[in-house]
């Protein structure tokens, strides 16, 4: 049906208005409308640049003192603004790069000061990526005792040969005892990042990837089909003309199975299968709910209200301001990452005629064994999954004019 799997969320607003500073300065200044926030902090650095990875992000060069220093000081400048003063955080996230290359002395002043100035509910998941070989125990037990109850590991694989081409530092052996010593020293939610379809890789490799994470007993887990990104040291030495559609199919659908079957995951979106019951993902569950992202850090990219923003660097900041329609855009396009949608939903972004497209192309997508449409929901089976994100994509296609 499909001539390429997209393999990420992909759509393209139309571009938003230039803001002024003054403009969004005086906004900060007001009350907000709806309690809900996140808080996201972007750490832009690593000190082992993964083969795949093209991330803002920078190896590692004793800079981390005074971009602690940068931190506290926007951490101090928002909370200081009515509108953040008027928000409830349900989701504080650290990402990057890998936000523990910073050490405990600059984590703990930089964690205590979300705690002490901005209003956290109670269910605020408050989580932070990292790698096995930056995540020691006693940096785990510190950020507890702190209030951190999420860590998302960027295992990649426990394959010995796939951790080599993906420039992962622990052997096989060690990733699964550090994991596993993580497991047992931290009452919060230990995730974990999975790459497949690496080059050469095997269905028994797969497997034994989805097994171990059961093993381990951990919460969730991404499981991402490889990409090749510009700039990252895969695309520059290995020819994506091994891809085959087909045999990536076969992986993630092992790998999904091998989980599944077992009765105690379930997907949670595209690339995640959870624990029933446990991990929500709050971070980008709400961001695609349309809930409003407080930025913090060099790369960090967020909306509050109307207002776009993204930190470039230390000292530039650009502004963007969004009509209502292009947020409603967002969250209409953020529907068809999950796998059961609400036609109600759907209808309740667009026109009549549009709804009819989309419906015409659901029912086309029935009709390709991929999803049955309900009476009142459409739910996407394990191939309906696979193309997932295709499948998103031309729903968009379909119906982007409307909210131009």
């Amino acid at each position: 049906m499909f001539k390429e799997r997209l393999k990420g969320h992909r759509h393209r607003p139309k571009k938003p208005a230039t803001a002024n500073p003054a403009d969004f300065e005086k906004f900060l200044n007001t009350k907000a409308k709806d309690e809900r926030c996140i808080i996201y902090i972007h750490v832009p650095f690593c000190d082992n640049i993964c083969s795949f990875c093209s991330m803002n992000r920078s190896k590692l060069e004793n800079e981390l003192d005074e971009y602690c220093k940068f931190l506290l000081a926007e951490l101090d400048k928002y909370a200081a603004k009515a509108y953040l003063q008027s928000k409830k955080i349900h989701s504080v996230y650290f990402g990057g790069g890998t936000p523990t290359t910073l050490k405990e002395r600059h984590l703990k002043p930089i964690v205590e000061k979300i705690n002490a100035n901005f209003n956290l509910d109670k269910a605020c998941e408050f989580s932070l990526e990292s790698t096995l070989h930056n995540l020691n125990i006693r940096k785990v037990r510190l950020l507890e005792s702190l209030g951190v109850n999420r860590f998302s590991i960027g295992v990649q694989t426990f394959s010995q040969k796939g951790r080599k081409l993906l420039n992962r530092t622990h052997s096989r052996a060690k990733a699964i005892e550090h994991l596993q010593k993580i497991r047992e020293n931290f009452s919060g939610f230990v995730c974990t990042d999975i790459i497949y379809n690496y080059p050469n890789e095997s269905l028994e490799e797969v497997l034994d990837d989805a097994k171990l994470v059961r093993k381990l007993g951990i919460d969730s887990t991404s499981f991402y089909s490889l990409q090749f990104f510009d700039g990252s040291v895969l695309a520059q030495s290995i020819s994506p003309d091994y891809y085959d559609l087909s045999y990536d199919k076969k992986l993630h659908h092992a790998f999904a199975n091998e989980l599944l079957g077992g009765k105690d995951y379930e997907i949670l979106e595209y690339t995640k299968l959870n624990k029933k019951g446990g991990d929500e993902y709050k971070y980008i569950r709400l961001s695609h709910a349309g809930v409003d992202i407080l930025p913090i850090g060099k790369g960090s990219g967020g909306r509050l209200g109307n207002f776009g923003i993204y930190n470039m660097s230390q000292n530039m900041q650009m502004l963007s301001q969004k009509s209502d329609r292009a947020i409603e855009f967002d969250k209409f396009a953020s529907l068809f990452q999950y796998e059961n949608i609400a036609l109600a939903d759907i209808k309740s972004y667009l026109s009549q005629e549009g709804y009819e497209k989309v419906f015409e192309f659901l029912k086309k997508c029935e009709k390709n064994a991929l999803l049955k449409v309900g009476k009142n929901e459409v739910k996407f089976n394990l191939d309906g999954v696979f193309w997932g994100n295709s499948i998103a994509g031309e729903v968009v296609n379909l119906v982007q004019n409307e909210f131009e």
